[in-house]
């Protein structure tokens, strides 16, 4: 399980596409044919061009520090040490340029800076195109013996301890190269190197590189993004030796061709990062933009659900779980302000005897009907109805004193009277009346929920023993 968080974790283990591997080809192709094409022509000088070489530097420089920065967070998502070496290799090739180009006859002065001697900068171009394969190298044998995650404690000073030694290696290679410029032998007359490559010294860096592209090859066949793009760089570093060793001097049509090819050694790796970073970026962005999607219709469905859960299906006024709800609520309210709350209980007149005479459906429209009168009633107060259950609802009126309240359950005493829904079989008269009780809570009372509710009902239970279809307050129980 650990393994595979681990391999997640970094980006450019995931697998090649086909689409990659057409492009990498592609790359590698047009590489091979511009240096094949070129190499007849090598020596041909051309003219000096000041700027090239400084801008050529500028870009390497970037390419190479950037992709080491991106390999060393790659390792410390992941832990693994190949991808540290591999990281410690990139910074190697940033910073050993450094010297090289301040060292490079006629460039910020005519013989160089830094102690530069005639041989430093082109020594400097042999340990910078020696020692990138040889970290390649060391970065696929480290892969095949050793695939274990360093412990996280152990990643920062590990880290730290392979920068410093990079660092010393480019330092002794600039002191070599520079105060120990007459030790070394000589390998460039003037602009001249072909010594180079009858000194032997440059066959051994181009076999290190060939070398360094073959393992990539044979180990690792571009299966994943890493080691396929990684596998291009080397190439073009081989292409680029190549030329080199064959263009006989500087400014010449090779040495021109061979800074080219080391440019598409610096781009192509961290260009792969790079379109991995934005695939992911955009992967990242749409998931988002459907998890705020999924978010936002759950939100809704649980607000559907919730207004459901406090609705009574059948009338769509709040149920008896709401209307508890809300009666605690304001009952709270109300003591915190010191003011009157008033509820009244509603009950339909002979509702049994309707239900048997027109059938339950019949008996469902009329509570439809009644709960819709009940709101419309209301239009106007801070009045909130609910169905109290069966054919018995509720009204709670906040603010509202005992002469207000009695009022308003006249008015819908007499609604419903007035709709004249039939009701043949009524005690009261030919249509469907209600009885409703009503209790007034004075500012200081503090009356309880259970009390509250009572006491209305025992204003609802007079009106049904005084002859139903009438108002009755509990007060008017108390004068009796």
């Amino acid at each position: 399980m650990n393994e595979r968080i681990s391999q997640l974790s970094q980006l450019l283990h995931i697998k090649s596409s086909r689409q990659q591997y057409r492009l990498a080809t592609g790359v590698a192709a047009t590489i091979l044919l511009i240096s094949a094409a070129a190499m007849p022509f090598g020596t041909l000088q051309l003219v000096e061009v000041k700027p090239f070489l400084p801008a050529f530097i500028a870009w390497f420089l970037f390419g190479d520090l950037l992709t080491a920065y991106m390999l060393f967070s790659q390792y410390r998502a992941g832990r693994s040490r190949p991808l540290l070496i591999l990281a410690c290799t990139y910074l190697y090739t940033g910073l050993i340029i450094i010297p090289h180009i301040l060292t490079f006859p006629g460039v910020f002065s005519d013989t160089g800076l830094l102690g530069a001697g005639n041989q430093s900068a082109v020594w400097l171009w042999v340990f910078w195109h020696g020692g990138f394969p040889i970290g390649i190298i060391a970065y696929l044998l480290v892969d095949q013996l050793d695939r274990q995650e360093d412990p996280p404690q152990r990643v920062i000073p590990l880290a730290a301890g392979m920068v410093t030694v990079t660092i010393l290696i480019v330092l002794l290679w600039y002191v070599l190269s520079t105060m120990g410029n007459d030790w070394l032998p000589a390998i460039i007359e003037k602009n001249n190197y072909s010594i180079l490559l009858t000194s032997g010294v440059g066959a051994v860096v181009w076999l290190l590189n060939c070398s360094a592209f073959i393992l990539l090859i044979w180990l690792r066949r571009g299966k994943n993004v890493l080691t396929l793009w990684l596998t291009v760089a080397v190439f073009a570093f081989l292409l680029d030796v190549t030329v080199t060793l064959f263009a006989g001097a500087r400014y010449s049509l090779g040495w021109y061709t061979a800074r080219l090819n080391s440019l598409v050694a610096a781009t192509v790796v961290i260009c792969s990062i790079i379109y991995e970073v934005n695939k992911l970026y955009i992967r990242l962005v749409k998931q988002h933009v459907q998890l705020v999607e999924s978010q936002d219709e759950l939100r809704s469905a649980n607000e559907k659900l919730t207004k459901l859960s406090n609705l009574d299906g059948l009338t769509g006024i709040p149920n008896r779980r709401r209307f508890d709800e809300m009666l605690a609520r304001e009952l709270h309210e109300s003591a915190g302000k010191n003011s009157p709350l008033s509820l009244l209980m509603l009950d339909i007149d002979c509702f049994k005897t309707y239900n048997d005479h027109y059938g339950h459906l019949g008996g469902d429209a009329v509570l439809k009907r009644v709960a819709l009168i009940i709101e419309d009633s209301l239009t106007g107060t801070t009045g909130i109805a609910a169905r109290y259950g069966g054919e018995e609802f509720a009204v709670i009126l906040p603010r509202l004193d005992v002469e207000h309240t009695q009022r308003i359950g006249e008015r819908i005493r007499a609604a419903v009277e007035a709709e004249q829904i039939l009701h043949k079989a009524s005690i009261v008269g030919n249509f469907i009346t209600v009885s409703i009780g009503a209790f007034t809570m004075l500012p200081a009372q503090n009356t309880e929920f259970e009390e509250m509710v009572a006491f209305a009902d025992q204003a609802l239970y007079s009106s049904k023993s005084d002859g139903r279809n009438r108002v009755t307050a509990f007060d008017q129980l108390l004068n009796r």
